[in-house]
């Protein structure tokens, strides 16, 4: 009895290692989970085999080496690879990849691309609004800020309490990058007219930025206590350094009596000044972006208006979206900057997309320990037909890079006109040293673009109630109910 037990546990394991040699594997796909027939099997000691109708193979580990590999492939799948000593699965699952294949166009529009050019400028006005209009708009714009050298020395200041002490720490809390968001909604009125000053009437905005902690805030606290301290209600500050100057008006210092007419009355003429100034930076920031239309005067985008500054490629046919356009490389000759991938419309010849980067440095100066380096602009423009069935800008998205260094001694003097006597009060002088990189992201979206009358432009209330309002971090999609 004990014997013929001893004997079938021998042939037990026996049968189990002879098992383990050898393994029934079907190929399925990872989608669908059907088996797929007649796919590749083959291994680095270059045998293979090839699956049957439902997807199987036998794989014998005895016939191959441990470090062996073996390698599946299809054709419409992504080839997967496996080491011979690890692999003990029964199911391989292969991932779909689509076969790109060339696309092929049938068209008896044959032109060359100065031709193709030719025929978008005739058709610009035909093609374009360039009417008053009323348009729906999202505005956001991302920026990040890296500091990448900040020092202070030589500091002087007839403040006490500000003093090379509360700098450094300043300084050593500062964060050396800094993000920040801004968005908005709003209708956006324009006339391509420079003679008409463009409008916006904001719906609501947000932003987010930084918030450098408890440790920073408690020094702005000093600051401005220092400030409130010594600085009387009127005054401000002149800023000199060298041939630069400028007033500074230093924030929070004014005192507001409630039952002062006087005083309310300015702190209100502040508030509508700070909400007036935040529309008019809005409207900045959109007149930039309507300023690079390839057809703008003065534009940056001049690779239609004056194509002599320009190699144009043999145009290709291409598909944006489901419709068929002249696809057009554009790179600058001799010193300009700009090259682009043009996209056109060959039944109207209409631009409607354009892709553009700097391939030189924007801009650069160095002058008096003052430099500017405009290092980045690239994006994108698209065009699209609205209810007027004209072309207007839809999307746009611009990517822009710049180096800013300031290095030169500061004089901050606090003046009073209405302090009888000397009108310098305190000063504060310093030499700063500072090197930052901005970059932005700024991006326009045109939900909607209406043709409205001069009148109706003109009687548009240009007055801002809105001013953005501040969160930690964007979870939401800002403008969907819009």
């Amino acid at each position: 009895m004990i014997r013929n037990l001893f004997i079938l546990i021998i042939f037990f394991l026996l049968a189990k290692k002879i098992n383990g040699q050898s393994l029934n594997v079907q190929i399925i796909d990872s989608a669908t989970t059907q088996p797929i027939p007649y796919t590749n099997i083959y291994f680095s000691n270059n045998n293979g085999l090839i699956s049957d109708d439902n997807g199987n193979f036998e794989l014998i580990k005895s016939q191959l080496s441990q470090n062996d590999s073996m390698y599946i492939s299809m054709l419409g799948y992504k080839k997967s690879s496996f080491l011979i000593k690890d692999f003990n699965d029964t199911i391989i699952q292969l991932i779909q990849t689509p076969i790109k294949l060339s696309d092929v166009f049938l068209t008896n529009k044959k032109l060359n691309s100065e031709e193709i050019i030719s025929k978008v400028v005739e058709n610009i006005n035909k093609n374009y609004e360039k009417e008053f209009t009323k348009n729906k708009i999202y505005l956001s714009r991302k920026s990040n800020i890296t500091t990448e050298k900040f020092i202070i020395n030589k500091f002087k200041s007839s403040v006490p309490e500000i003093n090379k002490t509360l700098i450094d720490s300043l300084l050593a809390n500062l964060a050396k990058e800094n993000n920040s968001g801004l968005e908005t909604l709003a209708y956006y009125y324009r006339s391509f007219d420079d003679e008409f000053k463009k409008k916006i009437k904001i719906i609501k905005s947000r932003e987010t930025y930084n918030n450098e902690g408890e440790v920073l805030e408690s020094i702005n606290k000093k600051m401005e206590e220092a400030f409130k301290k010594e600085l009387k209600p009127d005054s401000y500050f002149k800023i000199k350094s060298g041939i630069f100057g400028g007033d500074l008006e230093i924030e929070g210092l004014e005192e507001v009596d409630s039952t002062n007419v006087e005083s309310l009355k300015k702190f209100e003429e502040k508030e509508i000044k700070e909400k007036d100034d935040f529309a008019q930076g809005q409207i900045w920031v959109i007149n930039r972006i309507y300023n690079f239309l390839f057809f703008e005067k003065g534009t940056a985008m001049d690779f239609i208006l004056k194509p002599n500054k320009y190699n144009f490629s043999v145009p290709n046919f291409n598909l944006l979206g489901d419709d068929l356009v002249y696809q057009i490389e554009a790179t600058p000759k001799g010193r300009y900057k700009y090259s682009a991938t043009l996209y056109i419309n060959p039944n109207d010849f209409a631009l409607v997309r354009i892709d553009f980067r700097n391939i030189k440095t924007v801009y650069k100066i160095k002058l008096l320990g003052v430099f500017v380096d405009i290092y980045l602009r690239e994006g994108k423009m698209i065009l699209s037909k609205f209810d007027n069935e004209k072309y207007g800008l839809s999307f746009a998205k611009i990517n822009f890079g710049q180096r800013t260094g300031f290095d030169r001694p500061i004089k901050l003097i606090e003046k009073n006109k209405n302090v009888k006597g000397r009108r310098k009060q305190n000063e504060i002088s310093f030499r700063m040293d500072l090197i930052t990189d901005v970059k932005t992201t700024t991006e326009l979206q045109v939900f909607d673009s209406k043709k409205i009358t001069k009148e109706m432009f003109e009687k548009v209330d240009s007055k801002n109630d809105i001013m953005p309002e501040y969160l930690d971090e964007f979870t939401t999609n800002f403008w969907e109910e819009f």
